[in-house]
């Protein structure tokens, strides 16, 4: 039996992908066992909860007046959870609260597996990597040596798996419009939504709406037109059935999940944090033919004039839609475990688990 840590937290996208791998690493060894270890947020929790999985919350160290304290603290918690449930590998999805269980792990010499998603390192993943035994990543863009390996980004198992008949039967659209999701990432995007809301009239003239605002940011709304929801987990995969445009923010979860069910992309990146990610994503994917990069400084003047340049023009959606796709590998979970199994053989000095 193999016992697999995993952490990372913060946002859904880190969560989501360690969860795909897990279930793919699991049905090739069905003994094995995990443990999550994730941040305080609710969203981490809940998500790890619907899945029957087993985790614990840290309050993990970001940059402030009391890192040193809180890391301390993050640090003696994650040693103790690696004493208690004595895993056999780390593998670690980024986000401040990997940090601090991936400096526990490497001090009681468990081999860590790191994943980058982005196209550019993060900074609690540099730290870490110098750390891993091995990093997988999401995109060709970063590659400094041996150990490192494009794998692709993770996605949940059943992502693709939607139906056209139950998207349309959760947002009561007639299926003869085209079809635009909003969508901001799992706390959703205030700009998103502020621009999606004064431009409303004018969107509906040309498709129905489908709005995912983030909790706490938006009410639950459903008319003929337009379908809007705080949060979605399950209902994910039948509305991306039904959908011929998104306007979505450009973190990686994001990108890869449009890429697996082929949906042409306006993509607005958050700009100026984690490195200026998520604006060097949208560069990727436009560089690769997949999306269209519109800065949110012009989102409300240029976006009406967009979709409806989307919704008419069927080769401009279509270009859009495979070159997206293109970016999309389907085997990621099943590369990501053939490289757990590489380093466990390493560590147990056996060619197979």
């Amino acid at each position: 039996m193999c016992k697999i840590l995993f952490v990372g937290g913060g946002s859904i996208g880190h969560i989501a992908p360690a969860i795909a791998v897990w279930q793919e690493f699991a049905s090739v060894h069905p003994n094995s066992e995990a443990h999550f270890i994730c941040s305080q947020r609710t969203e981490d929790s809940n998500f790890l909860l619907n899945q029957n999985l087993p985790y614990t919350t840290i309050s993990a160290p970001r940059l402030s007046w009391d890192l040193p304290w809180k890391f301390f603290k993050a640090y003696r918690k994650t040693s103790k959870i690696i004493d208690k449930f004595k895993p056999d590998i780390i593998f670690s999805k980024g986000g401040y609260v990997s940090v601090p269980a991936c400096f526990a792990a490497h001090r009681k010499g468990v081999p860590i597996v790191l994943h980058e998603s982005d196209t550019v390192s993060g900074r609690a993943n540099w730290l870490a990597s110098h750390l891993a035994s091995r990093i997988c990543t999401g995109f060709p863009t970063i590659n400094h040596g041996d150990k490192y390996v494009t794998t692709g980004n993770p996605i949940r198992t059943n992502i693709t798996n939607g139906t056209r008949e139950e998207g349309l039967r959760i947002t009561g659209f007639s299926g003869t419009r085209p079809v635009l999701l909003v969508i901001g990432g799992s706390q959703g995007a205030q700009a998103l939504n502020t621009a999606t809301s004064e431009l409303l009239t004018d969107l509906k003239d040309v498709c129905d709406i489908i709005h995912i605002t983030g909790r706490g940011k938006g009410e639950e709304t459903s008319t003929a037109n337009y379908w809007a929801k705080p949060f979605i987990e399950e209902e994910l995969k039948h509305l991306y059935a039904i959908t011929d445009i998104a306007l979505s923010r450009a973190g990686a979860g994001s990108i890869s999940e449009l890429a697996a069910n082929s949906i042409a992309s306006i993509l607005v990146p958050l700009r100026g944090v984690g490195h200026d990610h998520q604006q060097k994503n949208a560069e990727y994917v436009k560089q690769e033919g997949g999306c269209i990069l519109l800065q949110q400084n012009v989102l409300q003047e240029k976006l009406c004039a967009l979709i409806k340049q989307l919704t008419e023009d069927d080769e401009l959606r279509s270009k859009l839609s495979n070159g997206i796709h293109a970016l999309h590998q389907k085997n990621a979970p099943q590369k990501i475990q053939r490289v757990l199994e590489e380093t466990l053989s390493k560590k147990l000095n056996s060619p197979r688990l």
